[in-house]
């Protein structure tokens, strides 16, 4: 049997935290310090031992391990704690934990009394945190302790409270402000939900051009026995009409054309190709040199994450980074609007996943050494290809990231089905507050994204088959068995923050503000929200409905999530003023019974079915029809190219229509006749934009070698 905790933090703290809570075993006798993050404990040193609760906050860190919360929740939490009470202990000047009565002291704090100026939401999460590790750590002591080590351990515990949230108004204001902030956002996102699709798979595109050439070079150099490094270009399609200049390098090349920057002992490994600098060990790279325009002589603007590489925000925040470093990189995030998501160390751009996004050591380390901007291809190229794949799912069916992470190559979870001659998608998964799987509706194009990344596995792994590892989101013990699961790299199932990385680089630089002005970054929870609203408010789609297809039980969580944005209601009352002034025939609506009214609804409540063929695509929903049968601008549809000609014909039409009513006084049928045109346009646009990202999808990139210069 183990005597002692086999991690180096036992040796480090004995003497500054308690001995015993150090030895702190679980049922099978395993010591629970084994079994927590580093990161939670380089916390600890750094900020807490100087402090009178430091065994509180690890007790803390060890009851959240043992219930498998996520890392960066357990950390929020001793983070807050320590901050909030380091500030609490010096306005009433204490310093041992035996002064500090929660009822008094945190109580004054909660009531505004203390630091006045501090946000409503900041006290909202203190009281939240305090409450959730007051809690969990009382129930795990009481629950899994004998009475003589629950009389010993009880010392650790956070003082209990004799309030609750209700005492205070800070948990409503906040809530409030907080939904007003969503609103606002979801206000920005809403109309460009079909540009992020758009831009999403153009960037994915042009991604893939990058990775196509980067091979065809190394081929190249090995086919030929090339000297690195080598230069080479290609041209960008017409849209973008600019010509990419790249260096290969490979990492002993590299050293040894900058060998002033390196030690002797450096060179000889990379001069004899041995260590790190072995066959084996060695790895190819790019030097982005620069972008022009072909339509002249003019600076091209190049690849949209440059700007990333050049401000160095990518990957993960080295401790020895100067302080001048870090406060320039906070003002960058900040013009960009990531200020609110990176606390202390920036993550937005920091996967915490191996071989995605993140640059390889040696670039990390060596990226100032060169002229241009060095790109390491796979990562960037992976965290494109799931980043696409999520954002196309997140944005037609309203998923949650968890449900995301859900799918697997298995019968069970992707269902084809062939109706009318034709294949239809689907993926089961449990959402939410359940325990059983229910069925998402997918289009052909997002099955053609799961393709992709069914690809990428088997050539990343070099099998033909997606190999199963363990599900590692929220609610795991639903999921006990190793499965192939799409959202995998590198032998380990991808977290949440992993996708909110890919997606945010994959689609850095778009520009969403709110009406204020303020920049709105990309969240995946902000696309179900816009998704939400889009349905409600802009197509008229029960609220029944979209519950359904948000997997949502509460409807007043799904009448939150589709509450009108400022912009739509501005909208909306101009539009009524225009209705009320052109109705004419008001005696006729008070006049209906309510048989009559009943009678309409059984008319509208049929069935669409997910496969039938609608106008201008295809419909995914086999709930009530959303807007009844109007399928025009229905976000219960798939726009599909080939059938562009129907909705040309409907704008024709609309102008027949239109004329028509027009002639004979109809105003309110005129004004339809235009929405219906107008619906139609903007699925042709939103075509236009498919057709676009799949045409330069069969672009070939053609390389040429410069000589080096």
């Amino acid at each position: 049997m183990q005597l002692r905790p086999s991690t180096e933090w036992y040796d480090k703290w004995i003497g500054k935290m308690d001995t015993k809570l150090m030895c702190l075993q679980n049922c099978r006798n395993e010591f629970l310090i084994d079994k927590v993050d580093e990161r939670l404990f380089i916390y600890l040193n750094r900020n807490c031992l100087n402090f009178d609760w430091k065994n509180h906050l690890l007790l803390i860190i060890l009851i959240e391990t043992t219930q498998k919360k996520d890392v960066g929740t357990t950390q929020r939490i001793i983070g807050t704690l320590n901050t909030r009470f380091k500030d609490i202990f010096t306005n009433f000047n204490i310093t041992r934990l035996l002064d500090f009565d929660v009822n008094v002291h945190l109580y004054s704090y909660l009531k505004s009394e203390i630091f006045p100026n501090d946000s409503n939401n900041k006290r909202f999460d203190l009281w939240r945190c305090y409450s959730v590790a007051e809690y969990h750590t009382k129930k795990w002591v009481y629950n899994n302790l004998s009475f003589e080590e629950q009389e010993y351990y009880k010392k650790f515990l956070l003082q209990p409270t004799t309030f609750d949230s209700r005492d205070f108004s800070f948990r409503k204001l906040a809530l409030e402000h907080a939904q007003v902030i969503r609103k606002d956002e979801t206000d920005a996102i809403v109309p460009m939900l079909p540009t992020i699709r758009a831009e999403a798979n153009l960037r994915w595109n042009q991604m893939k051009r990058l990775r196509e050439a980067f091979h065809q070079q190394i081929q190249e150099v090995e086919t030929k026995s090339l000297s690195l490094p080598i230069e080479f270009f290609y041209d960008e399609p017409e849209r973008i009409g600019e010509r990419f200049h790249f260096r290969l390098w490979d990492k002993p090349s590299f050293v040894l054309h900058h060998q002033t920057h390196f030690s002797k002992s450096v060179i000889k490994q990379a001069t004899q190709r041995k260590l790190t600098y072995s066959n084996k060990n060695n790895a190819y790279f790019l030097e982005f040199i620069r972008a022009e325009s072909l339509e002249g002589e003019s600076e091209g603007e190049g690849l949209w994450f440059n700007e990333l590489i050049e401000f160095n925000v990518l990957g993960y925040w080295f401790k020895n980074r100067p302080i001048e470093e870090h406060e320039r990189i906070l003002k960058v995030l900040s013009l960009w609007g990531y200020e609110n998501e990176h606390g202390q160390n920036p993550t937005s751009f920091s996967s915490s996943h191996k071989g995605i996004l993140t640059p390889s050591l040696f670039i990390a380390l060596n990226k100032y050494k060169a002229q241009g901007l060095l790109i390491d291809v796979e990562p960037f190229y992976a965290a494109c290809t799931f980043g696409l794949l999520a954002t196309d799912i997140l944005t037609t069916t309203g998923a949650r990231i968890n449900e995301l992470l859900q799918i697997s190559n298995t019968k069970e979870c992707i269902l084809i089905k062939k109706v009318k001659e034709k294949l239809h998608f689907s993926f089961k998964v449990i959402p939410k507050g359940r325990d059983s799987i229910e069925e998402f509706y997918i289009s052909k194009q997002t099955m053609e994204h799961i393709q992709t990344v069914a690809r990428l596995l088997k050539e990343h792994y070099a099998t033909e088959k997606i190999p199963s590892n363990l599900y590692r989101g929220v609610r795991r013990h639903l999921f006990p068995k190793p499965m192939p699961y799409y959202f995998q790299y590198e032998g380990k199932v991808m977290k949440k923050e992993t996708i909110y990385s890919c997606i945010k680089f994959l689609l850095h630089g778009l520009v969403f503000e709110t009406q204020s002005g303020k920049p709105v970054t990309i969240k995946t929870h902000l696309l179900r929200h816009a998704f939400a609203t889009e349905a409600v408010q802009r197509q008229n789609v029960n609220i029944d409905i979209v519950a359904k297809m948000l997997h949502q039980k509460d409807l007043n969580v799904t009448s939150y999530y589709s509450e009108p944005t400022p912009s739509q209601i501005s909208e909306s009352v101009s539009e009524l003023h225009d209705v009320i002034s052109s109705y004419v025939d008001i005696d006729d609506a008070y006049l209906r019974s309510p048989k009559e009214l009943q009678q309409q609804f059984d008319e509208h409540a049929e069935k669409v079915g997910v496969y039938n063929k609608v106008l201008g695509g295809t419909c995914v929903t086999d709930f009530v029809c959303p807007i009844k049968m109007q399928c025009l601008g229905c976000k219960a549809k798939v726009p599909e190219p080939d059938q562009e000609d129907e909705l040309l014909e409907v704008i024709q039409l609309s102008k027949d229509m239109e004329k028509r009513f027009k002639s004979i006084g109809l105003e309110v049928e005129v004004r339809k006749a235009k929405e219906m045109a107008k619906q139609a346009k903007i699925e042709l646009k939103e075509i236009d934009l498919i057709k676009q990202y799949r045409k330069e999808r069969h672009y070939e990139t053609a390389t040429k070698l410069n000589p080096f210069r």
